[in-house]
């Protein structure tokens, strides 16, 4: 009787070690379970925010996009102007400065030559 009762006692242990066990392994899977609802709600917030985010993004992109490209038109008008004006003021130069060369080259000769016809003195 007393083999029979220390099996009892030994199976009475090993019962009560799995109970402990099994409640220890549900407790830990309750615990992942709550985390892993978490990570799900968050997931899913975040790409309700995010989609429209990602929207308003390619939006302002393609806004800003159009707007370089402006920009870059009026570069480029920009420079054909400031090479025309380069252009002009050059021609203006050539223009206007040749006559004057000659012009004071001849006042200075004038000047010379009514020097000479009044005499010295």
């Amino acid at each position: 009787m007393i083999a029979n009762t220390s099996a009892d006692v030994a199976l009475l242990l090993l019962a009560s070690g799995w109970v402990v066990l099994v409640a220890f392994l549900a407790i830990v899977m309750l615990s992942t379970f709550r985390v892993m609802e978490s990570t799900k709600t968050m997931i899913d917030e975040v790409r309700e925010e995010t989609v429209p985010l990602l929207s308003e993004v390619k939006t302002t992109v393609v806004n800003v996009n159009k707007e370089l490209e402006r920009a870059d038109t009026i570069i480029e008008s920009a420079g054909r102007i400031a090479g025309s004006a380069s252009r002009i003021t050059m021609v203006v130069e050539q223009t206007v400065s040749n006559p004057l060369i000659k012009f004071a080259a001849f006042a200075a000769g004038a000047q010379r030559a009514i020097k000479r016809m009044r005499g010295p003195g």
